[in-house]
């Protein structure tokens, strides 16, 4: 019997912990300013969000089936709503950072315990819907992250920081409340950990799964990171870019319910890897190279909403890219930490061309566009 309830309230978390990425694009400019950090260090708070995962994702993917699943969400909601709370009202450049550190560690493990969680709360007819619904959590978070701009034009960044950290703090009483101990009867996986990571890398397909999902945030984030400055820059207001840059969020949530939709109706996962990368990488470049501020946001929506029917395709493929459910959870970790390397790594180099030029900004994003392109092709073969 499907619980509904319990899903709604760990998608709630999941998405009100990706707001907390979505919130610096949206305050970029402004924090950059009070702490003098210029945009290339502003865009290290995108970074050090990712920090925990891109070093432990497969670390913590190992360990959330040992510790319960139930457990991991309950700590990373719990932690991720302290670590927000502390960024807020940080005031100075280092406990800003080391805040941000702390944020990323605890969504790093609400991730990783969201999924499985998820599929023990519903019936085996509706689980890929709701997983369907799961791989909406980052856009979707980012976009509400993104619409916190238009309070931060009028009361300032710390104000609305603060106001989505409490928001954080009440998904995580709605978990408490609503996710079963009964879903959490997860046991311990029987094999070593050497073991399960020799057979995680002799099955190769996770490893590839790992590079499409990297390479398309650095397109993704290369996009969510960035459009605000970049529509800026162009003469566009606070609020009218981060409300731009939220439509693109909300277009990359729409990409990924059509990609659980054209799968339903029989279009391989691998194919659609290789399409949403061709078409996010030419699109995304674009958003850097034209001048014009509607054909930026025009071209932004266009590559999130492409791009968005990868990240569903590649959930899809994880279950059988494995040749024991055990390792599962290992590769979801795999993943998402690859995820969040690409995540620490792109903004800064990104933030670093845009600084000497916009244009110079589109290559970083079309190198991944190639590279996802290839996993995706990889994976079909």
């Amino acid at each position: 019997m499907t619980r509904w309830p319990p899903v709604a309230a760990m998608l709630a978390g999941g998405i009100l912990g990706a707001a907390q990425i979505g919130k610096v694009p949206a305050a970029m400019t402004t924090i950059g300013a009070e702490f003098s950090l210029g945009l290339t260090g502003a865009a290290l708070l995108v970074s050090l969000f990712a920090l925990m995962a891109a070093l432990g994702g497969l670390g913590i993917g190992l360990a959330v089936a040992r510790i319960g699943p139930r457990r991991a969400l309950l700590s990373g909601l719990g932690l991720g709503t302290l670590a927000a709370a502390a960024a807020a009202l940080a005031p100075n450049t280092p406990l800003l950072l080391l805040a941000r550190v702390a944020e990323g560690a605890g969504f790093l493990l609400l991730v990783v315990a969201g999924p499985g969680l998820i599929a023990a709360c519903v019936a085996p007819r509706d689980r890929g819907f709701a997983m369907g619904l799961w791989g909406t959590y980052m856009p979707a978070g980012i976009a509400l992250g993104l619409l916190s701009a238009p309070l931060v034009e009028a009361q300032g960044w710390r104000l609305a920081w603060l106001g989505l950290a409490l928001a954080l703090g009440g998904a995580a009483l709605l978990c408490i409340w609503l996710v079963p101990r009964a879903a959490a009867t997860e046991a311990p996986a029987a094999a070593p950990i050497l073991a399960q990571l020799r057979a995680l890398a002799a099955a190769r397909r996770p490893l590839r799964i790992a590079t499409a999902f990297a390479t398309y945030n650095v397109m993704y984030f290369g996009i969510a990171a960035f459009l605000p400055a970049r529509l800026e820059s162009l003469g566009a207001g606070t609020g009218g870019a981060g409300a731009a840059a939220a439509l693109a969020a909300l277009a990359n949530a729409g990409g990924n319910l059509a990609s659980g939709l054209l799968m339903r109706r029989g279009v391989a996962a691998d194919r659609l890897v290789v399409v949403g990368a061709l078409g996010m990488a030419v699109t995304a470049a674009g958003v850097y190279l034209v001048p014009q501020p509607a054909a930026v946001v025009a071209l932004a929506v266009l590559a999130c909403g492409i791009g968005g029917v990868l990240p569903a395709a590649c959930f899809a493929l994880l279950p059988r890219a494995v040749p024991d459910p055990a390792l599962v959870a290992p590769a979801v970790g795999l993943v998402i930490q690859g995820n969040n390397l690409a995540q620490l790594l792109a903004p800064p180099l990104i933030g670093a061309l845009a600084s000497s030029s916009w244009a110079l900004a589109s290559l970083p994003l079309l190198v991944a566009g190639l590279l996802a392109t290839l996993a995706g092709r990889a994976l079909a073969r």
